[in-house]
Protein backbone atom coordinates (compact mmCIF):
# COMPACT_ATOMS: atom_id res chain seq x y z
CA UNK A 1 0.00 0.00 0.00
CA UNK A 2 2.73 2.64 1.03
CA UNK A 3 4.65 1.74 -2.09
CA UNK A 4 1.68 2.16 -4.50
CA UNK A 5 0.86 5.38 -2.53
CA UNK A 6 4.63 6.19 -3.15
CA UNK A 7 4.63 5.45 -6.90
CA UNK A 8 1.30 7.32 -6.93
CA UNK A 9 2.90 10.45 -5.53
CA UNK A 10 5.75 10.43 -7.65
CA UNK A 11 3.17 10.62 -11.07
CA UNK A 12 1.42 13.68 -10.03
CA UNK A 13 4.86 15.19 -9.10
CA UNK A 14 5.98 14.74 -12.42
CA UNK A 15 2.75 15.85 -14.37
CA UNK A 16 3.27 19.08 -11.85
CA UNK A 17 6.63 19.53 -13.49
CA UNK A 18 5.72 18.67 -17.20
CA UNK A 19 2.41 20.90 -17.54
CA UNK A 20 4.30 24.08 -16.95
CA UNK A 21 6.22 23.24 -20.42
CA UNK A 22 3.24 23.72 -22.31
CA UNK A 23 1.86 26.90 -23.24
CA UNK A 24 -1.00 28.29 -25.05
CA UNK A 25 -1.41 29.73 -28.60
CA UNK A 26 -2.77 32.89 -26.64
CA UNK A 27 0.51 32.73 -24.55
CA UNK A 28 2.20 31.72 -27.78
CA UNK A 29 1.11 34.88 -29.61
CA UNK A 30 1.85 36.78 -26.78
CA UNK A 31 5.49 36.42 -27.18
CA UNK A 32 5.49 38.75 -30.43
CA UNK A 33 5.23 42.72 -29.35
CA UNK A 34 4.37 45.19 -32.13
CA UNK A 35 7.02 47.76 -31.74
CA UNK A 36 6.33 50.09 -34.13
CA UNK A 37 3.57 50.56 -37.51
CA UNK A 38 3.86 53.01 -40.16
CA UNK A 39 1.72 53.72 -43.69
CA UNK A 40 3.93 53.35 -46.76
CA UNK A 41 3.51 54.43 -50.00
CA UNK A 42 1.85 52.20 -51.98
CA UNK A 43 4.08 49.61 -53.85
CA UNK A 44 3.95 46.36 -55.90
CA UNK A 45 5.40 43.29 -54.60
CA UNK A 46 5.46 39.32 -55.12
CA UNK A 47 7.03 36.33 -53.52
CA UNK A 48 6.97 32.54 -53.67
CA UNK A 49 7.42 31.25 -49.76
CA UNK A 50 6.63 32.78 -46.67
CA UNK A 51 3.14 32.76 -45.11
CA UNK A 52 0.71 35.80 -44.86
CA UNK A 53 -0.85 36.37 -41.15
CA UNK A 54 -3.66 37.80 -40.11
CA UNK A 55 -1.98 40.39 -37.63
CA UNK A 56 1.02 41.51 -36.39
CA UNK A 57 0.99 39.41 -33.94
CA UNK A 58 1.41 36.31 -36.26
CA UNK A 59 -1.89 34.99 -34.45
CA UNK A 60 -2.96 33.46 -37.39
CA UNK A 61 -1.98 32.25 -40.83
CA UNK A 62 -4.02 33.12 -43.53
CA UNK A 63 -2.32 31.70 -46.81
CA UNK A 64 0.94 30.55 -48.11
CA UNK A 65 2.35 32.97 -50.77
CA UNK A 66 3.71 29.70 -52.46
CA UNK A 67 -0.10 29.23 -54.01
CA UNK A 68 0.30 33.15 -55.02
CA UNK A 69 3.11 32.99 -57.30
CA UNK A 70 1.92 34.43 -60.07
CA UNK A 71 -0.25 37.23 -57.99
CA UNK A 72 0.79 41.01 -57.70
CA UNK A 73 0.30 42.37 -54.24
CA UNK A 74 0.41 46.11 -52.82
CA UNK A 75 2.38 46.87 -49.71
CA UNK A 76 0.26 49.33 -47.63
CA UNK A 77 1.95 49.51 -43.85
CA UNK A 78 5.29 48.21 -42.55
CA UNK A 79 5.98 47.18 -38.56
CA UNK A 80 8.96 46.48 -36.25
CA UNK A 81 7.88 43.21 -34.46
CA UNK A 82 9.82 41.56 -31.76
CA UNK A 83 9.46 37.90 -31.50
CA UNK A 84 11.09 35.39 -29.12
CA UNK A 85 13.08 38.31 -27.95
CA UNK A 86 14.65 39.33 -31.81
CA UNK A 87 13.45 41.82 -34.10
CA UNK A 88 11.50 41.51 -37.42
CA UNK A 89 10.50 43.54 -40.47
CA UNK A 90 6.65 42.74 -41.43
CA UNK A 91 4.86 44.22 -44.47
CA UNK A 92 1.42 44.85 -44.80
CA UNK A 93 -0.37 43.08 -47.85
CA UNK A 94 -3.51 42.95 -50.55
CA UNK A 95 -4.30 42.08 -53.46
CA UNK A 96 -8.10 41.95 -54.23
CA UNK A 97 -10.00 40.81 -51.28
CA UNK A 98 -7.00 39.34 -49.91
CA UNK A 99 -4.60 41.07 -46.63
CA UNK A 100 -2.45 40.00 -44.72
CA UNK A 101 1.42 40.61 -43.02
CA UNK A 102 4.13 38.78 -44.03
CA UNK A 103 7.78 38.54 -43.09
CA UNK A 104 9.30 41.41 -44.97
CA UNK A 105 12.27 39.67 -46.33
CA UNK A 106 9.67 37.06 -48.30
CA UNK A 107 8.64 39.64 -50.67
CA UNK A 108 10.67 40.86 -54.13
CA UNK A 109 9.51 44.43 -55.49
CA UNK A 110 7.89 44.49 -58.72
CA UNK A 111 4.31 42.71 -60.35
CA UNK A 112 4.88 39.08 -60.13
CA UNK A 113 5.68 37.25 -63.52
CA UNK A 114 2.87 36.11 -65.67
CA UNK A 115 1.30 32.37 -65.36
CA UNK A 116 2.25 31.67 -69.24
CA UNK A 117 0.31 28.15 -69.56
CA UNK A 118 -2.61 29.84 -67.82
CA UNK A 119 -2.38 33.08 -70.35
CA UNK A 120 -2.06 30.67 -73.43
CA UNK A 121 -4.74 28.31 -72.08
CA UNK A 122 -7.28 31.42 -71.37
CA UNK A 123 -6.62 32.88 -74.54
CA UNK A 124 -7.42 29.76 -76.52
CA UNK A 125 -10.73 29.75 -74.50
CA UNK A 126 -11.29 33.91 -75.58
CA UNK A 127 -10.32 33.31 -78.99
CA UNK A 128 -12.75 30.64 -80.07
CA UNK A 129 -15.47 31.96 -78.28
CA UNK A 130 -14.64 35.19 -80.26
CA UNK A 131 -14.93 33.57 -84.09
CA UNK A 132 -18.05 32.85 -83.35
CA UNK A 133 -19.41 35.99 -83.95
CA UNK A 134 -17.73 35.78 -87.38
CA UNK A 135 -19.71 34.46 -90.86
CA UNK A 136 -20.46 30.61 -90.63
CA UNK A 137 -17.56 30.10 -93.25
CA UNK A 138 -14.42 31.90 -90.82
CA UNK A 139 -16.08 30.40 -87.91
CA UNK A 140 -15.59 27.06 -89.55
CA UNK A 141 -12.08 27.69 -90.79
CA UNK A 142 -10.88 29.87 -87.75
CA UNK A 143 -12.06 27.39 -84.99
CA UNK A 144 -8.95 25.33 -83.25
CA UNK A 145 -9.12 22.26 -80.94
CA UNK A 146 -5.55 22.61 -80.10
CA UNK A 147 -4.57 25.31 -77.66
CA UNK A 148 -0.88 26.54 -78.44
CA UNK A 149 -0.21 30.01 -80.30
CA UNK A 150 1.30 27.93 -83.43
CA UNK A 151 -1.79 26.35 -83.98
CA UNK A 152 -4.52 29.47 -83.07
CA UNK A 153 -1.68 31.23 -85.61
CA UNK A 154 -1.96 29.07 -88.48
CA UNK A 155 -6.14 29.22 -88.02
CA UNK A 156 -5.80 32.59 -88.05
CA UNK A 157 -3.79 33.44 -90.95
CA UNK A 158 -6.24 31.19 -93.44
CA UNK A 159 -9.69 32.05 -91.76
CA UNK A 160 -9.63 35.51 -93.39
CA UNK A 161 -8.43 34.67 -97.13
CA UNK A 162 -12.58 33.99 -98.47
CA UNK A 163 -13.13 36.39 -101.75
CA UNK A 164 -16.56 35.29 -101.88
CA UNK A 165 -18.19 36.82 -99.24
CA UNK A 166 -20.94 39.21 -99.17
CA UNK A 167 -21.26 42.70 -98.06
CA UNK A 168 -23.17 41.30 -94.51
CA UNK A 169 -19.99 38.56 -94.00
CA UNK A 170 -17.93 40.82 -94.53
CA UNK A 171 -19.21 43.56 -91.58
CA UNK A 172 -18.80 40.72 -89.49
CA UNK A 173 -15.90 39.11 -90.08
CA UNK A 174 -14.15 42.45 -90.00
CA UNK A 175 -15.52 43.33 -86.74
CA UNK A 176 -14.60 39.74 -85.50
CA UNK A 177 -11.05 40.21 -87.21
CA UNK A 178 -10.81 43.03 -84.91
CA UNK A 179 -11.57 41.04 -81.59
CA UNK A 180 -9.00 39.04 -82.37
CA UNK A 181 -6.45 40.92 -82.87
CA UNK A 182 -7.27 42.97 -79.40
CA UNK A 183 -6.84 39.28 -77.37
CA UNK A 184 -2.85 39.65 -78.87
CA UNK A 185 -2.40 43.82 -79.13
CA UNK A 186 0.62 44.67 -77.57
CA UNK A 187 2.31 41.08 -76.85
CA UNK A 188 4.59 41.84 -79.91
CA UNK A 189 7.80 44.03 -80.45
CA UNK A 190 7.24 47.75 -80.66
CA UNK A 191 7.82 48.47 -83.74
CA UNK A 192 5.33 45.61 -85.11
CA UNK A 193 2.91 46.88 -82.36
CA UNK A 194 3.00 49.86 -83.93
CA UNK A 195 2.16 48.52 -87.77
CA UNK A 196 -0.36 46.24 -85.79
CA UNK A 197 -1.99 49.05 -84.76
CA UNK A 198 -1.87 50.97 -87.86
CA UNK A 199 -3.59 48.30 -90.01
CA UNK A 200 -6.29 47.94 -87.79
CA UNK A 201 -7.04 51.28 -87.10
CA UNK A 202 -7.38 51.61 -91.02
CA UNK A 203 -9.35 48.35 -91.08
CA UNK A 204 -11.28 49.46 -88.11
CA UNK A 205 -12.37 53.12 -90.47
CA UNK A 206 -13.27 51.23 -93.60
CA UNK A 207 -16.57 51.13 -94.95
CA UNK A 208 -18.02 47.99 -96.15
CA UNK A 209 -19.89 48.53 -99.20
CA UNK A 210 -20.19 47.23 -102.87
CA UNK A 211 -17.52 49.95 -104.16
CA UNK A 212 -15.14 48.96 -100.99
CA UNK A 213 -16.09 45.05 -100.55
CA UNK A 214 -13.08 43.34 -102.48
CA UNK A 215 -10.61 46.10 -101.08
CA UNK A 216 -11.83 45.04 -97.71
CA UNK A 217 -11.43 41.46 -98.51
CA UNK A 218 -7.98 42.21 -99.45
CA UNK A 219 -6.91 44.06 -96.45
CA UNK A 220 -8.81 41.33 -93.68
CA UNK A 221 -6.46 38.92 -95.58
CA UNK A 222 -3.44 40.82 -95.44
CA UNK A 223 -4.07 41.81 -91.41
CA UNK A 224 -5.12 38.08 -90.65
CA UNK A 225 -2.13 36.55 -92.50
CA UNK A 226 0.67 38.73 -90.82
CA UNK A 227 -0.96 39.24 -87.40
CA UNK A 228 -1.53 34.77 -87.51
CA UNK A 229 2.33 34.56 -87.93
CA UNK A 230 3.08 36.42 -85.49
CA UNK A 231 0.47 34.75 -82.93
CA UNK A 232 2.67 31.52 -83.91
CA UNK A 233 5.81 32.55 -82.84
CA UNK A 234 4.34 33.87 -79.04
CA UNK A 235 5.13 32.16 -75.96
Amino acid sequence: MVKWMKAGLVSVASLVLVVPLFTSPAEASSKVKVVSTAKVAKQAYHGKKGNIYSSAKLTKRRYRMNHYKYTTWYAYKKATIKNKGKKAKLTYIKSGKKSGWIYSKYLTAGNAPINKQKRQEDIYVAYNKTVMSASQQVQEDATTTNDDYYSIGGQIIYAWEGDNQGISEVKKDKATLLKVYALFEGRFTKSQNASFSAMANKLKNQEVNETTLDLVRTDMATFSSVLGTQVQDLN
